[in-house]
């Protein structure tokens, strides 16, 4: 073999080493990214939603990790720790269903009048005889009268009707007048008077017409110098009206008008001041009797506002107050900051399935239902940072939340597990609490090491730790889920008020 042959074949070698070498390199260095893209052990969350991949940056020129584009419409599932499963939410069935359902009872004013005077005659304005008809005057007990007689004026003077109905009169004694008109009384005294004096010319005029008071009560101011019952009384003057006794008071700002009533014996009569007085209703402007009672009502419901408002309390509304009255009381929302999807109304311990996001953004009148006294509307944070934890763990309530937070930690931020629980299903509620996620965690899986996965909590989850296994999640959904909504609203106010 020649020298040339042998250079020849010795530079085929050495090409073919180098093609060998570098095919060996190409995978050490695909093995290296391999390793790197795909660790042995990760931390798996729920709220993670798209799987990772390896892919060439053509502007940094380097290799960078990705999230994996889903498929169109189609979004997939967040993947779940091995020992955690959904749990779907079966649809209520009627009459099975424990979140309040709202339906709408139409109720006709006079059944409401009826159930609100309960055992009182009730007659409307439009019922008594037509306003502004002329009220004759009759003399009544503890009027003061003047009895003036023409160049006597000796005997002519001021007397009171006594309780008996009867005044004392010089020289002719007690003489009957409750219940008289003027002309008729002084026809009786002028006859009597004819057998003393010749021809008396007599004058009678009611001087203090005690027996024309009425009462005025409720939401109206007292003078700064008043002193006396809570019962301020009026004079009826000129045509006696409501609207006349009504000019001489000064009403309360917060007042119910729409609400207030006249008291008359046994009998009710409602009467809308606010009509009267800011519509001009005049049908509303009763003619009022000597005794009657006006009642000017006062806000007949208390509501609490927690949260995301401008001025979060207590506030007393009127009956028809509804929940856009109630959110204005509070100066509005916060709308930077408000979390409308899981805003409540709590009612006796039950949520309201209202739609806070449809009521504020889209103007559903729908959801904007009357108050009622002792509800609490609360509007939390955008970004609220609290988990709840009810059921058996030793100090159950709410837990401030800190990005990671794991079941774990959740339930040791309780002083852990009481040794009823049952630890092989406790249960994660997440989302709005009207059509939440729920999920099943076996924790005592996670105790025994078998698995170095983790359950990460999400803002406003609620953990609930049963006593017993959950045979049927029907059942459980049903009827406990409810329960424990309930509890995250309460907890909340209890924290927040």
């Amino acid at each position: 073999m020649t020298n040339k042959t042998l250079r020849k074949d010795f530079a085929i070698r050495v090409i073919e080493m180098k093609k060998y070498v570098s095919i060996i390199m190409v995978c050490i260095f695909a093995g290296f990214i391999c390793a790197c893209a795909h660790p042995v052990v990760r931390e798996i969350s729920p709220r993670n939603e798209q799987s990772s991949q390896l892919s060439w940056d053509k502007e940094t020129n380097k290799w960078v990790f990705k999230a994996a584009s889903p498929a169109a419409g189609n979004p997939p599932e967040s993947p779940l720790p091995s020992f955690a499963k959904t749990v779907p939410v079966p649809q209520m069935k009627e009459g099975e269903r424990t979140l309040i359902e709202l339906k709408k009872n139409v109720l006709t004013k006079e059944d409401y009048l009826k159930a609100r005077f309960a055992g009182k005659e009730i007659v409307m304005p439009e019922d008594l005889p037509k306003n502004g008809e002329r009220v004759k005057y009759e003399i009544g007990i503890d009027d003061v009268l003047n009895i003036y007689i023409w160049k006597n004026e000796d005997i002519s003077m001021d007397v009171p009707v006594r309780s008996d109905g009867n005044v004392s009169l010089p020289l002719i004694g007690d003489v009957y007048a409750a219940g008289l008109d003027i002309p008729e009384f002084k026809a009786i005294i002028a006859e009597k008077y004819d057998a003393y004096i010749k021809d008396p010319q007599i004058t009678v005029t009611c001087k203090v017409p005690n027996s024309l008071q009425v009462s005025v009560v409720g939401a109206i101011a007292k003078p700064e110098t008043y002193v006396g019952p809570s019962t301020m009384t009026y004079t009826l003057r000129g045509d006696r009206t409501l609207l006349s006794i009504l000019s001489v008071v000064s009403i309360e700002p917060d007042a119910d008008l729409a609400e207030s009533y006249v008291i008359r014996g046994e009998t009710v009569i409602p009467v809308d001041l606010k009509a009267l007085l800011e519509d001009g209703d005049t049908s509303q402007n009763v003619t009022l009797h000597p005794g009657d009672t006006v009642v000017i009502s006062e806000p007949l419901k208390e509501i609490v506002l927690l949260g995301e408002v401008k001025n979060p309390g207590r506030y007393k509304t009127k009956r028809s107050s509804s929940i856009l009255d109630a959110l204005s009381r509070a100066g509005g929302i916060n709308s930077d900051t408000a979390n409308l999807y899981m805003a409540y109304l709590a009612r006796d311990n039950d949520i309201l399935p209202i739609n806070f996001k449809r009521l504020l953004d889209y103007g559903d009148m729908n959801q904007n239902i009357l108050l009622n006294d002792g509800d609490i509307v609360y509007i939390p944070n955008n970004n609220e940072n609290k988990v709840f934890v009810v059921g058996e763990v030793t100090t159950p309530g709410v837990q401030y939340f800190t990005d990671p937070l794991d079941l774990m930690e959740a339930i040791s931020a309780c002083r852990g597990f009481k040794e009823t629980a049952n630890r092989s299903q406790v249960v994660v509620v997440r989302g709005n609490p009207r059509d939440p996620k729920v999920y099943s965690v076996n924790v005592l899986e996670m105790m025994k090491g078998g698995s170095l996965e983790r359950f990460y909590l999400e803002r406003g989850d609620t953990v609930y730790v049963a006593r017993t296994a959950i045979a049927d999640w029907n059942v459980f959904l049903n009827q406990v889920l409810p329960t424990i909504t309930t509890t995250r609203v309460i907890q909340t106010i209890i924290k927040d008020f």
